[in-house]
């Protein structure tokens, strides 16, 4: 794999604990390139591919919606799309979670031999979780067709929805990739709050359920997340309440995570 570590004729080893996050993320050959090169390695030999998580998702769908449309009393023509989004949605957010708190971790051997910015590694993840999303995507379209739902002229903010997801994933990524290489008991218990948090979020369920504690939702930032991009894709109302927590939260993250760059970015080789 020939990976060229120039960007833009920009020395990517010239960079320091204040420019990681900027030129990290401008280097969209190397960590597009190292993502896509993942994704291949993982599914070498597959006939299916990546479309082994469409598959899944569809099964996964039908089956949890044919159960919890019954047992919350939901229309399945409406709820099938809004649980497919969810999920999908969910699953991107989890594994970004889950594997970066090992993004410096699993990439120590690249980080001590090569002086790359550490928000590479970060954008690695994101980007191959994020291009396994869109193959799932299809399966909201079909959902939709097959229950004669047209989604709206909110449709367009699809896009600018699935970019903010995406860049959410890199401030998570390094943020977590940070405190995990410096903190090891930390990855378990990420992966235990993402299961629980799971249930406090509606990705199966509607906070319409909720009635006068629907408050559980509306204070709840993943549930925005996830509802800038459900809305528009199944025709539903899109608040500016979930585009303002899904901004605010981006900003406070990235300066979060610059933070700790800027504190802690010399660190983590040592700490590796």
């Amino acid at each position: 794999m020939d990976i060229s570590f120039t960007n833009n004729s920009e020395d990517l080893t010239r960079h320091t604990e204040n420019d990681d996050l900027m030129v990290g993320m401008k280097a969209v050959r190397v960590w597009g390139t190292l993502g896509w090169h993942d994704i291949r390695q993982r599914y070498r030999r597959s006939v299916l591919g990546p479309f082994w998580f469409t598959l899944s998702t569809i099964i996964m769908v039908f089956v949890l919606g044919a159960l919890y449309s019954t047992l919350l009393h939901q229309e399945i023509s409406d709820y099938l799309p809004y649980l497919a989004v969810g999920l999908v949605v969910w699953a991107y957010l989890a594994s970004v979670a889950n594997e970066g708190c090992m993004a410096f971790i699993g990439s120590a051997y690249l980080i001590k031999q090569i002086r790359l910015p550490l928000t590479v590694h970060v954008c690695r993840i994101a980007w191959r979780n994020f291009v396994i999303l869109l193959h799932s995507l299809p399966v909201i379209v079909v959902l939709l067709l097959i229950f004669g739902h047209w989604p709206g002229w909110e449709v367009v903010l699809v896009p600018f929805a699935l970019l903010i997801l995406l860049l959410h994933g890199v401030w998570l990524g390094v943020t977590l990739g940070v405190l995990c290489a410096r903190f090891r008991d930390i990855p378990p218990i990420v992966t235990n709050l993402i299961q629980v948090v799971f249930f406090f979020t509606p990705v199966m369920w509607s906070p319409e359920i909720l009635k006068d504690r629907s408050w559980v939702a509306e204070y709840n930032p993943l549930y925005h997340l996830i509802e800038t991009v459900r809305a528009p894709l199944t025709g539903r109302p899109t608040h500016w309440e979930s585009w303002a927590w899904s901004v605010g939260l981006l900003i406070v993250g990235f300066v979060f995570s610059q933070f700790l760059m800027k504190r802690f970015r010399n660190r983590v080789p040592y700490w590796l």
